[in-house]
């Protein structure tokens, strides 16, 4: 991107030369101005999803990208960003803290089976962003999730379709006896635009003019509007007469249009007013900005030059490549008039070439080359979602170019993206520039603008922090230190002791659950009697200054799980991962060869056995997960290292309903707090029973018999803040491997609906250009695959292709 503005008018007259000293300071202040407020580095952030529907007991994959608004690079400074997942109702579901390194990181969100059909949004964040006053965080547009054993979808009253026209004045406002371009937008519940058709009639009811959307309900006319005048616009919906009062024109003022898509070279900026005006300004000078960011450009308007209708031609060359913000302000520099627009510029795009190899056994090479626009090989680091060509999981409603060029400077919403990059010709800057005069001014306020530079009180984060007191004796404090050691985190670092007892291990990566031991050693040997105390500073982090706020919703439409369909044929079937459900239908798949301690004792082969593998850790963080999963009710205290257990299921008036917990045949009796976080690393299986069967009335409320690994002792794994071990709560999270869930393969008609073929999180193209990978075949050969990502210079990928893969 262009660092400066270097704007050409070919109408030279309407640019007066510096008259006066306080004219050539009110520029100055205007340029000030924008490069002061907009001098801080501001992030953006985008998340691509491997798909947007989902079904229970399924995880949510996605990417994230970073980039600096600024310079148009990816963002490196970013590394520590939360990301939370929200219901329909504004709840928090969950929100899980991700590592960012070179301006990307990846993720997933679990998806229990307690979650109701739905719609549920994410969002992504930074503690620097509360540094702002506009909300600089990324929320998604609402992503499904399909419980099949909820009725929430069905018994859904929500709001039912209405429709809202709306008439915007270019620019802001409407001058008497002017033509006016006036843009307009019919949305519904959903923000998503329909199509339109109507007349404007005046006060008696004369048609004046027409109008017709294009197919994101979004047009403009222009309208000599006369004083005093009152219009109205006619339409019909699904056959009934609606009317709607157009603005109401003022006796004064400026009007403003902009056409930079007749001419690729030059963008036209036609500014009106009517006599009255001209006459009662006379003498003064007024000014005309173009900004992005930081970037400015400010002339001097002598109102003694102007007529009633004026055209400026920029060079549309020496305008920024991306949105452009054209703000007219009078002499004493309050803005009069606003319009958002659009520069493309190819450079900032690359694209992609994709084919498939012959099949090599199970799996499909994948062979991805990214090059410029122009056909040079380039490097990309990219994220990669494969679905079937049939699949209804996945939108045009998000995409990283609009996210990272559009979304950051206005307010409302984007409709299909996808169309305004695909393909661009002259409909298509057409069509995005009735978008943008119809978002209204720029989410960035003059009056925020004109004080200048914010106050910076938040932090950027890198890595998380411990800060820790041990008790050392006054009388004797050479040669203590405190020493962090973890090989989950593979970390052995040592800090020293202040004064005040106190110590830090600052900006380090640290795994959510891991443990850690914190020691105090003196000459270099570890002193058991002193246990310092720890806590994490900064891993639970929220946007203080702008709070979640839910999206309007329409009717809910629940989608069709398909019960009792025939199962994908082939290699397929044996490909999903166990996650105890067919056909959707929580049923236990249990292999008894594999579970050691089935008969260890008689009642275990009563209970429902669970092998601690490689794909049960995937799914679950912890022993109190896995048991909140499967009949009983977990509720862990934060912080008090206390546990609380019970059973779903009444049990009787005056019985319990808390379960016998037992441990390597240690009978806990109904003391849970050892399970306070216990993690799965050092479990072998477990064996749940919600109706203690073999245990008498001893076991009504249920029984739980948890088997360590071979040479793992029976100790507690909690936080606790007087103890050597500690575990770290609100530590990074790390994205679980990909895989299909079991259940799709037992249901054809629901993969081809709403599963997902792959999902690459993190490919980069070499040199060259070139990547290649290998997708597990499922037998389908017609699918949709979807490219997103961006270079290291800060170049643009986003694609939907249809590709036919080769099975043989």
């Amino acid at each position: 991107m262009k660092s400066v503005y270097l704007i050409i008018f070919a109408s030279l007259f309407l640019i007066t030369p510096l008259i006066a000293q306080n004219t050539a300071s009110k520029k100055e202040a205007l340029q000030n101005a924008y490069s002061s407020y907009f001098n801080a580095e501001r992030e953006t952030i985008y998340l691509h999803f491997n798909k947007n529907i989902y079904l229970t007991k399924e995880p949510i994959w996605f990417k994230g990208y970073v980039f600096d608004k600024k310079n148009g690079i990816p963002f490196f400074n970013t590394t520590n960003v939360f990301v939370a997942l929200y219901d329909s109702k504004g709840k928090e579901i969950d929100n899980k803290l991700f590592f960012a390194q070179k301006g990307v990181f990846t993720g997933s969100f679990d998806i229990n089976d307690n979650l109701e059909t739905g719609e549920y949004t994410v969002r992504a964040y930074t503690n620097w962003m509360n540094n702002f006053k506009e909300d600089e965080s990324y929320t998604s547009y609402p992503i499904q999730i399909i419980n099949p054993n909820s009725t929430t979808a069905e018994a859904a009253q929500l709001t039912k379709p209405s429709y809202d026209l709306q008439f915007l004045p270019e620019g802001g406002y409407c001058i008497s006896d002017v033509t006016n371009t006036i843009g307009f937008k019919i949305i519904n519940c959903e923000a998503e635009g329909i199509d339109i058709e109507g007349v404007i009639v005046n006060s008696k009811n004369i048609e004046v003019a027409n109008f017709k959307s294009n197919a994101f309900g979004l047009g403009k006319f222009d309208l000599l509007m006369v004083k005093d005048e009152v219009y109205t616009a006619k339409y019909i919906i699904n056959k009934i007469d609606y009317t709607t009062k157009l603005p109401k024109s003022k006796n004064e003022g400026f009007t403003i249009s902009i056409n930079n898509y007749t001419n690729a070279s030059v963008t036209y900026i036609n500014l009106k007013t009517n006599k009255e005006t001209l006459q009662k300004e006379a003498g003064k000078i007024y000014y005309l900005a173009i900004n992005q960011n930081e970037k400015s450009s400010v002339v001097e308007i002598e109102i003694n030059n102007l007529k009633e209708t004026n055209t400026i031609p920029i060079q549309t060359s020496n305008l920024v490549s991306g949105v452009n913000t054209i703000t007219f302000f009078d002499d004493q520099l309050n803005p009069l008039l606003e319009r958002l627009i659009f520069n493309y510029d190819e450079a900032l795009f690359i694209k992609s070439s994709l084919y498939t190899t012959k099949n090599n056994n199970d799996s499909i090479p994948i062979n991805l080359k990214t090059t410029t626009k122009n056909n040079i090989p380039i490097s990309a680091n990219l994220s990669v979602a494969i679905l079937p060509k049939e699949s209804i999981a996945y939108t045009k409603k998000e995409e990283i170019i609009s996210a990272f060029l559009i979304a950051p400077y206005i307010k409302g919403y984007i409709q299909n993206p996808y169309y305004y990059f695909s393909n661009v010709d002259r409909l298509k800057k057409y069509d995005l520039d009735l978008l943008l005069l119809t978002q209204g001014w720029s989410k960035y306020n003059w009056d925020n603008i004109k004080n200048g530079a914010q106050e910076l009180t938040h932090s950027f984060d890198a890595g998380l922090s411990i800060k820790g007191i041990a008790n050392i004796p006054k009388t004797n404090r050479v040669g203590y230190t405190v020493q962090m050691f973890s090989i989950p985190n593979r970390l052995n670092e040592q800090a020293f002791i202040d004064e005040k007892n106190n110590f830090y291990f600052n900006n380090y990566f640290l795994k959510d659950s891991a443990q850690v031991n914190i020691s105090v050693l003196r000459d270099g040997v570890k002193v058991n009697s002193i246990k310092p105390f720890t806590e994490i500073v900064n891993n639970n982090k929220a946007l203080v200054n702008h709070p979640f706020k839910t999206k309007n919703h329409c009717e809910f439409k629940s989608e069709t799980i398909y019960e009792n369909q025939t199962s994908i044929a082939g290699t397929f079937a044996n490909a999903g991962q166990v996650l105890d459900t067919v056909s959707l239908s929580y049923i236990r798949i249990k292999d008894t060869d594999e579970l050691e301690n089935e008969k260890s004792y008689i009642a275990n082969v009563y209970s429902k056995g669970i092998k601690i593998d490689s794909i049960t850790k995937r799914y679950y963080n912890y022993v109190s997960d896995i048991i909140n999963a499967n009949g009983f009710v977990v509720d862990q205290l934060e912080g008090a290292g206390q546990v609380r257990i019970k059973n779903r299921n009444p049990v009787s008036f005056l019985a319990s309903n808390e379960p016998l917990l037992i441990i390597d045949d240690v009978n806990y009796d109904r003391n849970y707090d050892i399970i306070y976080n216990m993690n799965l690393e050092e479990i072998d299986e477990i064996f749940i029973d919600p109706n203690g069967n073999g245990y008498g009335s001893r076991g009504s409320a249920g029984i739980i018999r948890i088997y360590k690994k071979k040479g793992v002792k029976n100790k507690t794994t909690y936080q606790n803040n007087s103890a050597n071990e500690v575990i770290i709560n609100g530590g990074f999270s790390v994205e679980k491997e990909y895989y299909i869930p079991e259940f799709y393969a037992l249901s054809k008609s629901n993969f081809l609906r709403y599963g997902s073929i792959n999902w690459k999180s993190n490919i980069e193209t070499d040199a060259n250009g070139n990547a290649t990978y290998n997708i597990f075949n499922t037998n389908i050969n017609e699918v949709v695959v979807i490219i997103q990502g961006f270079t290291e210079d800060g170049k643009l990928i986003s694609e939907i292709k249809e590709v036919q893969l080769i099975n043989q």
